[in-house]
């Protein structure tokens, strides 16, 4: 298997050690830097070009959501992963709803951390259970109703599809269909289960049982 590079977006010692010492344990991922500061980080990730940034957004002093987006514009074969210690379920939907496809806490152990790196170089999202929870928390009326069977066989390919990471674009040309086909079909997905954003669809995909939680498929829990 190719080398896994691997950038560091970190300023807690100990989290930094604790990752380095998980990487160096695995002869695939190497270690290009840590980078202690938001301006660091835009500095060297066009020239080291990351295959993960893993990334605590609350640690880096100035870092908002939409240097997500700037980390993809960027280094557009860069996957990020959020590892941070947000509880606030309307942060912790801003984040996935602002393009965190990989997200774990700080209490998440290393096979989680290992899992959530192999998933994101699949194009796979990934969230570890507290992440989960606490989107699920926030969102009871995606909870209250898990039935998928007013949806049609098409709806419900397109909700597994989102719910992976894939955009509009991506699914338009995937299902061979027009960009205004599926964004209609995202908004009458949207009015039939009463929920207004990816986060609660991805929470709904998964209550349902049309996609699954990656880290339970990783743990057996």
């Amino acid at each position: 298997m190719a080398r896994i590079n691997i950038l560091i977006a970190e300023t807690q010692y100990i989290i930094i050690e604790g990752l380095q010492s998980i990487f160096s344990r695995h002869p695939d991922f190497h270690v290009l830097g840590v980078m202690v500061n938001k301006q660091d980080l835009f500095e060297n990730l066009h020239d080291l070009r990351p295959d993960i940034v893993v990334i605590d957004p609350l640690s880096l002093e100035g870092f908002r959501l939409d240097d997500l987006h700037t980390i993809e514009t960027v280094c557009p074969e860069a996957r990020t992963l959020l590892i941070t210690d947000i509880s606030n379920p309307d942060r912790v939907r801003q984040m996935v709803e602002g393009g965190a496809k990989g997200f774990l806490t700080k209490t998440c152990d290393e096979k989680e951390i290992i899992d959530a790196i192999y998933a994101l170089l699949r194009n796979e999202n990934m969230y570890c259970h507290k992440v989960i929870n606490i989107l699920t928390e926030g969102a009871p009326s995606v909870v209250d109703d898990c039935d998928a069977t007013g949806l049609s066989e098409r709806e419900i390919e397109i909700i597994r599809l989102i719910a992976n990471g894939y955009t509009t674009r991506q699914i338009a040309d995937k299902l061979y269909r027009s960009f205004h086909t599926i964004t209609t079909h995202r908004k009458n997905i949207m009015k039939k289960l009463g929920i207004n954003s990816t986060g609660e669809l991805m929470v709904y995909a998964m209550n349902s049982g049309l996609i699954q939680p990656r880290e339970q498929l990783a743990t057996g829990k």
